[in-house]
């Protein structure tokens, strides 16, 4: 365990790694050497290293509801579970496959960071084997895109069933051609989260209904409707829609934060809305301006417009974040699948090495200047 870490530096060293990483890659984008071959196998080697390197730092980290939000809230399930006296059942209920996973390592285990080190690798492991499946032996840039997004931190120690569910269903997305495959993760997936059932029907409709302008412009009407009756459209679904417990209409009515020591206002979020704002301009461009002609990347672009417009209509909700990262999750590949499957500009590579700290400044703003 890092315990010889100060609690307060433990994310800022995990944030300034990124920063360092990005400015190198940066700089191999300038030097035109990034998408050489040679740079592209090192690159891909140190990769493995730092994901590995990067799941024992997350995996192992300190028990601190303070640093690591629900990191507390979830080991003192494991320790109530542990101590219950109950053996191991198997149970079908809520999200399934994460309380049985937990409630075995805490019969047959004992070591909740054993547990929350198999959490990390599952949510880390598998967003680097589907960019590693997509970018092949140029997966290092797309991955650090992902590492570099504002979120990925949180989602590894805070919201890990969140992101341990989202993680595996981007993963079933790189086997569009292996159908059987892509739907057993789904299922996996929504046994560790029930949040995934939405990322998976937004890819389900836009597998049938390819056409992006349809979708594009459901997202900028989503705005106005949002704005406009917002209120209204959550107070309706949190009334009528349940997914199985009553955490979403808590989040859409604010009775969540009941006893919380932390109170959100319930505002409409434009930072977050101009956030998204550049994965749905960016595959707007690409689509739209430079005919970008890639099937499998129109269907990602379609699900993220669909998973997007759906937070943009709950956006004022609480852990209004926590629907908003269902379509984050999808939209590094949105913003750099582009970059890595064709060449665009003659300095393609300085292009690349521009949009890489354009799409980082947003996570060097609200990580570390913030």
């Amino acid at each position: 365990m890092f315990d010889f870490i100060p609690l307060s530096d433990y994310t800022m060293y995990f944030n300034y790694t990124i920063l360092v990483m990005v400015l190198v890659a940066f700089w191999q984008c300038n030097t035109g050497i990034s998408l050489q071959k040679n740079t592209a196998t090192l690159n891909a080697m140190w990769g493995i290293l730092f994901t590995i390197l990067l799941i024992l730092y997350m995996g192992l980290r300190p028990i601190s509801g303070n640093y690591f939000g629900d990191t507390s809230n979830y080991a003192k399930g494991f320790y109530d579970m542990q101590h219950s006296g109950k053996p191991f059942e198997w149970q079908w209920e809520g999200e399934w496959l994460f309380y049985n996973l937990m409630n075995w390592f805490a019969k047959n285990v004992g070591d909740v960071h054993i547990f929350f080190l198999f959490c990390a690798t599952i949510y880390t492991g598998c967003l680097w084997l589907a960019m590693l499946r997509i970018f092949k032996n140029y997966y290092y840039i797309p991955f650090l895109v992902i590492l570099g997004m504002f979120t990925f931190w949180s989602y590894g120690v805070n919201g890990v069933r969140n992101g341990m569910g989202a993680s595996v269903v981007i993963l079933a997305m790189t086997y569009v051609n292996r159908i059987p495959v892509m739907l057993v993760l789904c299922f996996i997936a929504t046994g560790i989260h029930k949040s995934c059932y939405l990322m998976i029907a937004a890819g389900a409709l836009a597998w049938f209904i390819k056409n992006s302008y349809l979708y594009l412009v459901g997202w900028i009407t989503s705005i106005g409707v949002s704005y406009a009756v917002g209120g209204r459209i959550q107070s309706f679904l949190a009334k009528y829609v349940s997914l199985g417990d009553d955490r979403f209409s808590s989040y859409l009515t604010g009775s969540g934060m009941i006893g919380e020591k932390l109170q959100i206002a319930m505002v409409f979020r434009w930072d977050f809305l101009l956030y998204s704002a550049l994965g749905v301009f960016v595959g707007y461009y690409f689509i739209f301006r430079r005919n970008f002609k890639d099937e499998y990347y129109h269907w990602i672009y379609n699900t993220f417009l669909i998973t997007n417009a759906f937070w943009v209509l709950v956006i004022r909700a609480i852990y209004s974040n926590r629907f908003a990262q269902l379509s984050w999750f999808i939209m590094p590949i949105v913003l750099i699948y582009p970059f890595m499957k064709q060449r665009f500009w003659q300095n393609h590579e300085k292009m690349l090495g521009a949009a890489l700290l354009l799409f980082y400044a947003f996570s060097f703003y609200y990580n570390i200047l913030k």
